[in-house]
């Protein structure tokens, strides 16, 4: 059995590798824009790719380009295809109570308000009403950071980030390929103290503040699934009637579960950092996904697949937090009908997804189609919902276009409930 340390000079070419690296860049640079973080989330347990983001975040019965979603696909290929790679990257970010904004005016306003308490004794007042008018302004200004606070105190910022790149070798007798994928999100909340109200009031009356003395506090949470391994398919059954296709993965995986907690007056947009190894609990081992593949019909139209991911189920208990993030055993099931001009699929959980403690997972269902033109040119719509009601509904919108079948770009687009955005790229090469 390999040992921890040699588990992550293994692993270290993908936690370090410039795609996870691009991913972890992706969540500290949102984390910059969040002086106040959220805390709830729940998640989605896969990376993001743009083809199935656009249907709906389906892709269980797409074709071999899909196999990370489900590694059954691999045998679904066209006889002129020999080595095909694909790169995603993909972005979400929820913030219905511009947190973000608002967090930003709290830091610079209570800079400029420690600035004019501070310097009070170097002001040139000379009348009692000059005294009166700069405190009516203090007092203004403490009672505009205070509704600030109050405004964004409790609201949720979510952001979830994916990444991955596969390289897929079909073959009539036995298809591969190889693939590292990470997935995360991150989030967190203000925890503002009312105490900060007369903190800042008694300042305005002794002509200092000290914004060390503030008790109100940001707390971030998130985590990232980092994974590298071999996937490959076989065709079981081909019959006159339905062909019949199984998959699996064996992958190497590392949860890293952040946490980190700092007051108000420390915070800095620029330092924030929820990656350093001091914020880090992490854990690793192998992981096993099994996908089933059955297309049927005259012409092969209807697909239905059967997707279990995380045959071992992982929990990762953070070191000096009561936290846990548990990395479930999910099943998903598929179904779609295809012709050459549109396919119509949808995806859904049978199961619950993995969750942090105390948190309700979430459990999806989605729904898309594939309008096809010119052999070349794909534009999808969709649609996503929970099923246990903890995200909002998602409407997604994609386009693809593949000229001279050998390269394609996809890009999708979605918006839902409490200001969800996002946005999806997909790079593919067949050679």
């Amino acid at each position: 059995m390999l040992s921890r340390y040699n588990k992550d000079i293994f692993m270290a070419p993908f936690t370090q590798s410039s795609l996870s690296k691009l991913s972890t860049d992706i969540l500290k640079n949102a984390c910059f824009l969040l002086p106040v973080m959220a805390v709830a989330l729940p998640t989605y347990s896969e990376s993001f790719t743009a083809k199935g983001t656009g249907q709906g975040f389906t892709g269980l019965t797409q074709d071999f380009t899909s196999s990370l979603s489900n590694p059954a696909l691999l045998t679904k290929f066209r006889n002129d295809n020999d080595v095909f790679f694909s790169l995603n990257i993909g972005l979400m970010a929820s913030d219905k109570y511009n947190v973000i904004d608002t967090a930003e005016n709290i830091r610079d306003n209570l800079d400029i308000l420690a600035d004019d308490i501070n310097g009070m004794s170097l002001q040139m007042i000379q009348s009692p009403e000059q005294v009166k008018n700069y405190n009516d302004d203090l007092n203004q200004q403490v009672d505009n950071i205070i509704a600030d606070f109050e405004r964004v105190d409790g609201k949720l910022v979510k952001i979830r980030n994916g990444v991955n790149l596969q390289i897929i070798i079909p073959n009539q007798l036995f298809s591969f390929g190889l693939f590292t994928n990470q997935y995360g999100r991150i989030g967190g909340i203000m925890d503002y103290n009312e105490n900060d109200e007369t903190i800042l009031n008694d300042a305005i009356l002794s002509g200092h503040l000290d914004l060390e003395d503030l008790e109100s506090a940001t707390t971030a949470i998130g985590y990232s699934i980092a994974e590298a391994g071999f996937m490959a398919g076989y065709s079981a059954f081909t019959h006159a009637n339905y062909d019949l296709s199984i998959g699996a993965k064996l992958k190497y995986q590392r949860i890293d579960l952040y946490y980190n907690r700092e007051q108000i007056s420390e915070f800095d947009d620029d330092d924030f950092e929820i990656t350093d190894d001091e914020n880090i609990t992490n854990k690793s081992g192998t992981n096993i996904d099994l996908g089933l593949y059955l297309n049927w019909g005259d012409k092969r139209q209807w697909h239905v697949a059967l997707v279990t991911n995380n045959l071992l189920k992982q929990t990762v208990r953070h070191s000096e937090q009561n936290l846990i993030f548990t990395l479930k055993t999910s099943t998903s099931f598929g179904l779609s009908y295809q012709n050459n001009w549109v396919s119509v699929a949808t995806d859904i959980d049978l199961t619950d997804r993995e969750q942090l403690s105390s948190i309700a997972p979430s459990k999806y269902a989605g729904i898309g189609a594939e309008f096809r033109f010119y052999e070349h040119i794909q534009f999808r719509l969709g649609y996503r919902t929970d099923l246990n009601d903890i995200d909002g509904d998602i409407y997604t919108a994609g386009i693809g276009i593949s000229p001279w079948q050998v390269f394609a770009i996809d890009i999708a687009a979605f918006t839902g409930d409490s200001d969800t955005i996002g946005a999806a790229l997909q790079l593919n090469l067949k050679i």
